[in-house]
């Protein structure tokens, strides 16, 4: 898996409902659930239902401090 991947996968799924797990320091774990809104160079965005704008890195992917669900 690299980033080409991610993106790419990121961006067939444009649109779709999304589910990111973020891993934090001391074991925290963090769940935003939303849209997958856009794709820039290095991030791409979620709208929360909540109407926030969330944003994650594809790095943060391939070190696995977030994972994906669609």
């Amino acid at each position: 898996m690299n980033i080409q991947n991610i993106r790419s996968y990121l961006l067939h799924n444009k649109g779709c409902n999304i589910t990111v797990i973020y891993h934090g320091a001391r074991n925290k774990k963090e769940i935003y659930k939303g849209v997958l809104n856009s794709m820039y160079f290095n991030v791409f965005t979620i709208i929360l239902f909540s109407g926030e704008i969330k944003s994650f890195s594809y790095i943060d992917v391939l070190t696995k401090t977030i994972k994906i669900y669609m």
